[in-house]
């Protein structure tokens, strides 16, 4: 089913399926919905929320993550993606008939993490990715007409899983922010322009997931969030300025965290966080009360496996909403923000194995945004344009 609109609680719950040897596969079964309701409510307006499915790409093992953007300067979007079984970033170029060319971008052992950012401010779209099993993370540099150069940030990160691009010092260029799950380690990489130097913020957040930067104390520097999936926890650090930072811890309960997404949620000027937890199949957000305090949320207590949740506007009405994706029960979701924090569960299609990234762009430049999906199982890359 492509489209389905519920109240949330009508889906049962699924087993989850063998445990395979990547950075994903914990060993450890997804647990039950914890008791209480959740934000969601049956949609009424089922026509303002037609997706149309197109796979892109198959045969792309073991798929985590997926970006796309115009990187040969054609004027039409292509996507780039990660291999985890064959240990390749792949490259697809649009041909501009919404035909994609596939080439080998670089060989990354155990390729997982992949992310979008102009680096060096150049105007072209860079790709970020990291090889869980080499311990890499790489910039790869956009030079112009789909041909990128290759630059380690990091050839020693003990278990690479996420690397974004922010400037977290405030001094003009882009540094990174970083997880490593094998090492506990959140840590950021200051830029000097041609290098970067590692800065430990953190060496506790146990099988560290996701971070990523934003004010969240609204002091004007730029802190960082982050999720651990082995000690349950959601935290952020406060950044005093001067790029030392405080750990101040959000949540321990949210079981198996696994990602974070900072957005201003409720529209009272202040930074909210969004979260998924994969023991606990939860996507809940994190209400900024001001002072350094936050009040949790449910919006979906049997999104199960939850792996990734983005903050974005995806019906353009002016509110962040949730996008989200669940791995076990093959499930891509969107909670549409009624603008005050209360959302609505609109279930984009249920039928996806092994749902895992997301990345949102308007794709077909229809002027609406549409979804990318990184279906891990199914070893393909997903398209939904909205109608």
């Amino acid at each position: 089913m492509l489209l389905l609109l519920l109240t949330v609680g009508t889906l049962a719950a699924q087993e989850s399926g063998a445990v395979e040897a990547s950075p994903t596969a914990e060993g450890i079964p997804v647990e039950g919905a914890p008791a209480g309701g959740d934000a969601a409510q049956i949609d009424p307006a089922a026509a303002d929320a037609l997706f149309t499915k197109r796979v892109l790409a198959t045969n792309v093992k073991q798929v985590h993550d997926v970006v796309a953007a115009d990187f040969d300067g054609d004027g039409d979007n292509d996507f780039a993606a990660t291999d985890y079984v064959n240990h390749q970033v792949v490259y697809f170029r649009n041909n501009g008939n919404n035909q994609y060319t596939r080439s080998v971008l670089d060989t990354l052992k155990g390729a997982y993490p992949i992310d979008l950012a102009d680096v060096n401010k150049d105007g072209k779209p860079d790709i970020l990715a990291g090889g869980y099993q080499a311990d890499d993370f790489i910039y790869y540099r956009n030079t112009g007409g789909g041909n990128f150069a290759r630059v380690v940030v990091d050839a020693n990160a003990n278990g690479a899983h996420s690397l974004v691009a922010g400037d977290v010092d405030k001094d003009g260029d882009n540094d990174f922010i970083a997880s490593m799950q094998d090492s506990n380690t959140i840590a950021w990489y200051e830029s000097s322009g041609s290098s970067f130097t590692r800065r430990i913020i953190d060496t506790k957040a146990t099988k560290a997931k996701r971070a990523e930067m934003a004010d969240m104390d609204g002091d004007g520097d730029n802190d960082i969030v982050a999720a651990s999936f082995g000690n349950h926890q959601v935290a952020w650090y406060e950044n005093n300025g001067n790029e030392g930072f405080t750990k101040r811890v959000l949540d321990t309960q949210a079981r198996g965290a696994y990602y974070v997404s900072p957005a201003r949620i409720d529209k009272d000027g202040d930074m909210d966080l969004f979260a998924a937890s994969r023991r606990d199949s939860t996507i809940a957000w994190y209400e900024n009360k001001g002072n350094g305090t936050f009040t949790w949320h449910a919006i979906d207590t049997k999104a199960y496996g939850a792996r990734t949740v983005l903050g974005v506007d995806l019906d353009k009405d002016g509110d962040m909403d949730a996008l989200a994706a669940s791995v076990d029960n093959d499930t891509v979701a969107w909670h549409r923000n009624d603008g005050n924090g209360n959302f609505t569960k609109v279930i984009i299609d249920n039928n996806i194995d092994g749902a895992y990234g997301l990345f949102v762009i308007d794709m077909n430049q229809d002027g609406k945004l549409d979804v990318l999906v990184a279906a891990r199982m199914g070893h393909q890359v997903v398209l939904y344009t909205r109608n």
